[in-house]
Formats: structure tokens, sequence, C-alpha cells
């Protein structure tokens, strides 16, 4: 089999699996060092590698990316969903939630509202990428991933060694990562029902059939609102949420 079938076969497979559509050249040049630096070829009956997934996945991200969608959510979502006297918690989703900085930019944000709040507070992150959910689960990172946070915020919940920030526990919620493909029906079995779901600059990567139905997964699992990128599918997101213009974007409520 030549070199380019096997490229073509193997994004192929990707898209059929993940959903990513990788259809430019760049994408067939990164497969291709993929192979030549020695990445593994899946057989049909194995899963796609580790390595692979990483490769595929762009994973650029720091606390506080987007921060006005944090301010959102602790001064208006968070309001809203306590005033109704549950004792449930208030779950929220963060998907793909690459090395982690999405939520605990979530759960930072959440300590300074932590004895206003009636609640619980459970956190799940999911990512493809097994890579990215063990740098969640040990939550050390660089000084690029901790530009953004106030030098205050700082010196508060990251404890430093080495050059890099070991971020504290959060004992007051709970804060859990899981590998997962949002395509996977049995992992949305698993995971429930949200009141809040971050998904930003995931459907960048996804044709608009597969972003419909991401878009109808979320729909079922939410009792709330969903935050999406500037450069996501807000098309889709118009026919299955309400729309809701905020200072800097739109977000969705169900």
């Amino acid at each position: 089999m030549s070199r380019e079938t096997l490229i073509s076969d193997l994004l192929a497979r990707i898209e059929q699996e993940t959903g990513i559509v990788l259809s430019r050249a760049t994408d067939r040049d990164r497969i291709g060092r993929y192979m030549d630096q020695g990445g593994k070829i899946p057989e049909a009956t194995e899963k796609l590698p580790t390595a692979l997934i990483t490769l595929i996945t762009t994973n650029e991200t720091y606390f506080e990316r987007e921060a006005h969608h944090f301010d959102f959510l602790i001064n208006t979502i968070l309001p809203e969903i306590d005033q109704f006297g549950s004792t449930k918690p208030i779950r929220i989703l963060s998907a793909p939630c690459s090395s982690g900085e999405e939520s605990y930019s979530i759960a930072l944000r959440l300590a300074t509202l932590s004895k206003q709040l009636f609640r619980p507070i459970e956190i799940i992150g999911i990512d493809l990428s097994e890579q990215m959910i063990e740098k969640a689960n040990r939550g050390e990172y660089s000084s690029r991933s901790v530009h953004a946070l106030e030098h205050t915020v700082v010196e508060r919940n990251f404890s430093v060694k080495n050059g890099y920030y070991q971020i504290r526990p959060f004992p007051e919620f709970t804060i859990r990562f899981l590998v997962g493909n949002v395509f996977d029906d049995a992992l949305w079995n698993r995971l429930g029902m949200f009141d809040v779901i971050f998904s930003r600059n995931m459907m960048i990567y996804f044709d608009a059939s597969k972003n419909s139905e991401l878009l109808k997964r979320f729909r079922a699992h939410l009792h709330g609102y969903l935050l999406i990128g500037h450069a996501d599918d807000h098309r889709n997101a118009k026919l299955l949420f309400s729309p809701r213009q905020i200072e800097r974007g739109i977000v969705y409520h169900t």
C-alpha cells in the first residue's frame, strides 16, 4: 500500500471514529511526519494510538482564556441556578478539557464564591487524549499557562517548583477528568445531566453534520447554559438553543 493511501485511510478512520475532519494539506503533512517518526499505524481492530490523538487535537490553552465566559458564569449563571432551592450539585462540563486549564479556571472563579453558594459543585472535564487527561490530573503548568492570571491568584493557588506551577487541591468542589469521545453514547449515559457546558473551539474540527449531532447530544444532557467559542458552529446552535447576547458574544440556553 502506498504512503498516500495509508495517509488517506488513516484520515478517514480518524474522521469516522472521532468526527474530526482533517482535509487540509497541512493535516496530511502532520500525519506523514507522524509516520516518518515511527508513529504506529493501528490495525482495524486496535484503538487509535494516544500519540496520534494528541497530534490531531490542538491543545493550546491557558488559564482564563476567553475570560468573559467565566465572568458570565459567576455573575449570571450561578446566581440564576442557585436561587431555585435545590440541594442537588451544580454540574459543569468542560468538553474538551485539554490539559485542564479551563476546568481549573472555573474552580478558581468558584473558589471566590464558595461561601455564598448553598449547593455543592461538580466539575467534569473530558478529552480524547489520554496524555492531556494525565496532565490535567497532575495539575502542573508552565508560566505560559498561568500568564493571564492575576499575581495574587497565582500566589494563593499555586506552588512553584523547578519553574512549574502546581495548582492546589479544591476540596470544596468535586473535579474529575475522563478520557472520552463526545460522540460516544455510552459516555453520555455515564455523564448524565449538566447545568452548564463549556465547549469552546472544538466544533471547528467537525463538519456541519457532526456539529449538529454533537449539539443534539449537548441538548439532551443540558438543563441550563451552553458556552461555545466565537469560531464554533453558531448556526446549528441557534436551531437547538435560545441565544442570549452577552457583552462579548453569544451564549445559549435550553
